[in-house]
């Protein structure tokens, strides 16, 4: 779930309706630099995936479910 939100003295309110909110729960807040830095790394992650294509045999299998 993605929704902005200002800040306004000490707390953060959404500036559109959140669907399936639920009173009392703990949602965290990202800021549009935060949220950019975390895709950055996901595709980073994901190019680097290929590099350990050499643990997918079974010799390293038994490893798999820890």
């Amino acid at each position: 779930m993605s929704v902005k939100a200002e800040y306004c003295n000490g707390i953060f309110r959404p500036l559109e309706k959140v669907p399936d909110a639920i009173p009392g729960k703990l949602y965290r807040v990202f800021s549009e630099e935060e949220l950019q830095s975390l895709t950055d790394d996901l595709v980073w992650l994901k190019a680097a995936e290929k590099s350990f294509d050499f643990w997918n045999n079974e010799e390293d299998a038994a490893y798999d479910n820890l």
